[in-house]
């Protein structure tokens, strides 16, 4: 994966800030880090540490897919000097293994950017819209992937 040891974890919003600010909203005409829905009581953070710095996030709010409940993945993403290594596969399969057990669910979706939509589906995501605008971000796709209880990562 990379020479540094790395924790995957859940963390605080204030913990993943900084890697969604460099990575998800640098780039686009958003002027905010933050989303909606971040202080839900049912929406989690998840963090990629190397040491006490965060490297990687992922935001995961409990919602529904196509009338079932599932996890939106949102704010995905690794810092840019440590992209493809592996990093943002690992926090993928912490949460594919994890978020199971904090709600009942079928499965995880995002929109997801044109451009990450190749690593996810290299994940296992299936692409379930055509191409859409998010206003200020640029082109998305939808993607779900169902949760399989006999999956190992």
């Amino acid at each position: 994966m990379c020479a540094n040891e790395i924790v995957i974890k859940y963390a605080s919003l204030d913990e993943i800030l900084p890697v969604r600010k460099a990575v998800i909203i640098a780039g686009t005409n958003r002027d905010t880090p933050f989303f909606p829905g971040d202080d839900a009581p049912s929406t989690l953070h998840a963090g990629v540490f190397d040491d006490t710095q965060c490297i990687g996030c992922a935001t995961l709010l409990y919602s529904e897919w196509q009338g079932a409940p599932a996890w939106q993945l949102r704010g995905m993403g690794v810092i840019a000097d440590r992209q493809h290594r592996g990093i943002g596969r690992a926090l993928l399969h912490f949460l594919e293994r994890t978020l199971p057990e904090k709600a009942p669910s079928d499965g995880i979706w995002c929109n997801a950017r044109e451009t990450a939509t190749p690593f996810y589906t290299r994940e296992g995501f299936q692409v379930m819209s055509e191409r859409f605008l998010i206003e200020n971000v640029g082109p998305h796709y939808k993607l779900y992937k169902p949760f399989s209880p006999l999956e190992e990562s």
